[in-house]
């Protein structure tokens, strides 16, 4: 039985995590919003599960580089080793971050859907948070992926 979960809170994030993926800007695909599930479809289909150094549990994480106009689909990792062509990588330092947890009933509800309805900034304006907006992040945890529990959250840093 599905259960909706929803929920927003300035979070200290206490070890930088190590992200590796494809990248848009040299994927050969259209630099727009709708190439991004392009991208994740190729990291899916070639890259999911044979990532060297991936961390274990797996995570995935999109990173939006804002003012880079760049986009990293892709895991976390425990060390950034040799990437192939056309990946980048970005470590998310520690911080205090403003995440967003929401759940769906099936993964593509929650990145077509639930993911585009929420509002972070609207959130952080309510409460008092200043959001640094170079960056942000999306974090899939694999069972999310997989459809066995179809939860994610975002990270958004706050300034100061």
């Amino acid at each position: 039985m599905f259960t909706e979960k929803s929920c927003t809170v300035v979070y200290s994030l206490d070890r930088e995590i190590k992200v590796v993926g494809v990248n848009l800007q040299k994927s050969g695909l259209l630099i727009s919003f709708d190439s991004l599930g392009e991208l994740w479809g190729v990291y899916g289909e070639k890259y999911r599960g044979k990532v060297e150094n991936r961390a274990i549990p797996q995570v995935e994480y999109a990173v939006c580089l804002n003012k880079a106009l760049d986009y990293i689909a892709g895991c976390e990792v425990t060390e950034i080793g040799e990437m192939d062509e056309g990946w980048l990588s970005f470590i998310i330092p520690p911080g205090k971050y403003i995440k967003d947890t929401f759940s769906a009933e099936t993964f593509e509800l929650l990145v077509t859907e639930e993911l585009g309805k929420r509002n972070v900034k609207g959130w952080a304006k309510e409460n008092g948070v200043k959001i640094d907006e170079a960056f942000s992040v999306e974090v899939y945890p694999i069972e999310a992926v997989e459809g066995t529990n179809v939860e994610m959250y975002t990270l958004t840093p706050v300034k100061g």
